[in-house]
């Protein structure tokens, strides 16, 4: 049953210091906040998105849930560039196998989204944890591995953040740090897959997602749970090369908990005047007191 949604559809400026963490000073590289909206639609399995990927241009992006279906949707802006509205232009149910619907539990968790430098578009899961790549519109997918590569990963806690790495090849960030604090990743080879360089983890965060920036610098979206419900966010980036991460990482954005929703997917874009973007989307686990919300960031250096 699909739950009731907030009444409010429409696109919130909201000032720096309520929207997220305060840079230290002028000269730290920060997320700016834009404006947020709460998107909301009367159809087949809207909700619970996990992965995003935006148009270069801001214009429209694609999303995936954790019921096991892709969105396509189409963004308008105001003359300050800030989200007007939002409209699916389509959606479809995702597929396990060629002509095989991903419509049970197990195998239905979309977690990840990323697409390539040559315009594939690929798709990772948890529980029947997989990554895949697959063709518009009709979604065939093509595993990328044998159907039990990554069975150790099975469950809930698996794969969270996607993208290609800029000398080509996927990583994979799985969401809870290790006993080593550190996010376990996963690097795609010529022919199998490896475990790759550990992400230092730091507090009571968990992984959600994961994307190279236009710096070939590694982003993570980052959220905790407080004992009241209540996310906090945060997003951290590294330098990386083929060995892993080459510096401590910076925090760009920190925000209290109950500013956004449930922030699960990250994804780049830009406006045209060059600046660099980042939107981000909520899961908002099919709940009543959750939301399906877009949150526009410029990345000011």
């Amino acid at each position: 049953m699909t739950a009731a949604r907030s009444p409010f559809h429409h696109a919130l400026a909201v000032p720096a210091l309520l929207f997220g963490a305060a840079p230290a000073c002028l000269e730290a590289a920060a997320l700016l906040p834009v404006s947020t909206y709460v998107w909301d639609e009367d159809k087949p399995g809207f909700g619970g998105f996990s992965g995003l990927a935006m148009d270069d241009n801001g214009a429209g992006f694609l999303a995936v849930s954790d019921n096991g279906w892709m969105y396509r949707a189409e963004i308008s802006r105001d003359a300050q560039g800030r989200i007007a509205s939002v409209a699916s232009a389509w959606y479809s149910r995702l597929l396990k196998n060629p002509g095989e619907p991903a419509d049970d539990a197990f195998s239905q968790d979309a977690e990840a989204l990323a697409i390539g430098h040559d315009g594939t578009i690929y798709v990772g899961y948890e529980s029947l944890t997989r990554i895949v790549s697959v063709t518009l519109p009709e979604l065939t997918p093509t595993w990328l591995h044998r159907w039990d590569r990554f069975k150790a990963y099975w469950g809930n806690e698996s794969i969270e953040g996607l993208t290609e790495q800029p000398g080509g090849g996927l990583l994979a960030v799985l969401e809870v740090p290790n006993t080593r604090g550190g996010y376990a990743t996963l690097v795609q080879t010529a022919d199998d897959w490896t475990e790759g360089p550990i992400i230092p983890g730091a507090g009571d965060y968990a992984a959600s997602d994961a994307a190279f920036g236009p710096d070939d610098k590694l982003y993570i979206l980052e959220r905790r749970t407080t004992l009241f419900g209540r996310f906090a966010t945060r997003v951290r980036r590294f330098g990386w090369d083929r060995h892993g991460v080459t510096d401590a990482g910076e925090v760009l954005l920190e925000t209290q908990p109950g500013t956004l929703d449930n922030m699960e997917g990250l994804s780049f874009w830009h406006r045209a005047d060059g600046r660099t973007m980042v939107t981000l989307i909520s899961d908002d686990n099919f709940m009543l007191l959750q939301t399906t919300m877009l949150a526009d960031y410029e990345l000011a250096e």
